[in-house]
């Protein structure tokens, strides 16, 4: 095992490579550099990938939530949490897409994970986050390990990872990948070894029957782009302002949540009752059925059609338009839940930076008909019209008739998200 000191000069000997690489016009790479690390670099750069942010997009809670591996992944998870916990590393599953469907570790790791956004439903495909270890170990096949300075995105140098494929059981091809993650001066054996006993572990819950049987689930929408709605089998569910909250919290977490969990997501500090929730999940699960929502984890049994995460895939695709059909109003402007505060602040931006980046004249109208105020979105879109355009004069009488921002929006965004600050959602 390599000594701290001659990690810190590995670490700064690969941020010299960095710099070269990426800061040049060329590839300014060494024949030094491993092959696998320099070709993902190459299509990194290709790709325009990020490299200052680490704002992965966002998938559709729904995609693949009743699959192998998602069924595997909640029967293992109280064991996973627990080996995370006590070796003190974050493990993360992600399917074949590179999206994590699972986190775990202690609470501090867990905070240090969500800085860089290593949280379910996140992207991890190399055109979106660029070189980590998730991304290469799908490409190979094999496993694969990235440190510190070799990973593109510079939030991401803190961190070393060591990624092992999951085998499709009737095609042996990579279906998923279990990382292992800790910060950059935890270089030990353990992390490969750790990776690849989680990956047998859950590659053999896949080949083990399940008892849920193979019926059809029943499908669930959730609307939160504006006034929320639930529907259930096309039929509404008469769901209290509360309720929602918590179907959506289970929408966006289709591994499950502890019943601590769920209540630090829905009130974070305030002094709630644990009884006070059980209560709400009773009340829910008598509306939704005790066949739909399960617990130890809870989560959903259903088809769940997500608005919100809807939108955030077509952003994260360049599809504004289509993310502007789901957008009804704001996302849930009185919640006071920490959780979906978070989510809706990631959804607000989202749109608000895709305008400002790339918006057309026709998408800032439909979004400035729902959120007039918002002055430089239409200044923005304003400059890079045509003035000979028939919507520049729409445009600019939006902007005339613009107010101060809304107080319930600004809870969402903070301060003024302006075009330098603007999140890039890659395509």
């Amino acid at each position: 095992m390599p000594s701290a000191p001659e990690l810190r000069a590995l670490r700064d000997t690969w941020a010299s490579h960095w710099a070269a690489f990426f800061g040049s016009a060329g590839e300014g790479a060494t024949p030094a550099l491993p092959r696998d690390i320099r070709d993902s670099w190459g299509r990194t750069k290709a790709f325009g990938a990020p490299l200052t942010t680490t704002a992965a997009a966002y998938r559709p809670a729904t995609s693949d939530a009743g699959s192998a591996l998602h069924r595997a992944v909640r029967h293992l998870e109280p064991h996973i949490r627990a080996v995370s916990v006590e070796s003190g590393y974050l493990i993360a599953i992600a399917d074949a897409t590179g999206t994590l469907i699972h986190t775990s570790a202690g609470r501090e790791m867990l905070k240090r994970a969500e800085r860089v956004n290593a949280v379910p439903l996140s992207i991890w495909a190399e055109h979106v986050m660029g070189t980590n270890a998730v991304s290469l170990a799908l490409r190979t096949g094999c496993p694969a390990q990235v440190f510190a300075t070799q990973h593109a995105a510079r939030e991401l140098h803190d961190w070393t990872c060591w990624a092992v494929p999951l085998r499709a059981r009737d095609t042996g091809a990579p279906g998923g990948v279990v990382n292992i993650a800790a910060p950059w001066n935890h270089h030990v054996p353990m992390g490969a070894a750790l990776a690849r006993s989680v990956a047998l572990m859950v590659e053999d819950a896949q080949e083990a029957p399940t008892a849920s049987g193979s019926g059809e689930r029943p499908k669930l929408v959730i609307r939160l782009l504006g006034p929320p709605d639930v529907v259930l089998r096309g039929a509404p569910v008469p769901v209290s302002p509360r309720q929602t909250e918590i179907v959506a919290i289970l929408a966006t977490r289709p591994g499950g949540v502890s019943l601590e969990e769920l209540h630090s997501h829905l009130y974070g500090d305030r002094r709630v009752a644990f009884t006070t929730l059980r209560a709400e999940l009773s009340k829910l699960r008598s509306l939704l059925g005790g066949d739909l929502l399960l617990g130890r984890p809870y989560r959903l049994n259903a088809e769940v059609d997500l608005d919100l995460s809807r939108a955030l895939g077509h952003l994260a695709a360049g599809e504004t338009g289509q993310a502007l059909d789901l957008l009804r109003g704001e996302p849930l402007p009185g919640s006071a839940s920490p959780y979906l505060r978070e989510m809706c602040t990631h959804v607000c931006v989202a749109f608000r930076n895709r305008l400002l980046l790339t918006g057309c004249a026709a998408d800032a109208l439909r979004y400035a008909g729902i959120f007039p105020w918002d002055e430089e979105v239409l200044r923005t879109v304003m400059e890079r019209t045509p003035r000979e355009d028939p919507l520049f004069t729409l445009l600019a009488g939006r902007l005339a008739a613009s107010v101060s921002p809304a107080p319930t929006f600004r809870q969402h965004l903070g301060r003024t998200v302006g075009a330098q600050d603007a999140i890039v959602l890659s395509r």
